[in-house]
């Protein structure tokens, strides 16, 4: 359980820093807002792609964190 809450918060530091709203939410907010989206990982052409429902509230936000998380263990 204390490995879940340090990932979750590692995850707020690195991918939502930017984003108050995110990144000072409860845990049960942090997860209906940004763990249960509905969004795909694709492949192809040696790309990792993310998928998000445009019109989920956060999508935006979770996209450039996603990026920020990418770049950060590039």
């Amino acid at each position: 359980m204390l490995a879940a809450a340090d990932l979750v918060c590692w995850a707020k530091l690195i991918c939502f820093a930017h984003v108050p709203s995110l990144a000072r939410c409860e845990i049960a907010a942090f997860r209906y807002r940004v763990l249960h989206v509905a969004a795909r990982f694709t492949r192809s052409a040696r790309q990792m792609r993310l998928k998000i429902d445009r019109t989920w509230r956060w999508a935006a936000q979770i996209a450039a964190g996603f990026h920020r998380l990418r770049a950060a263990f590039a």
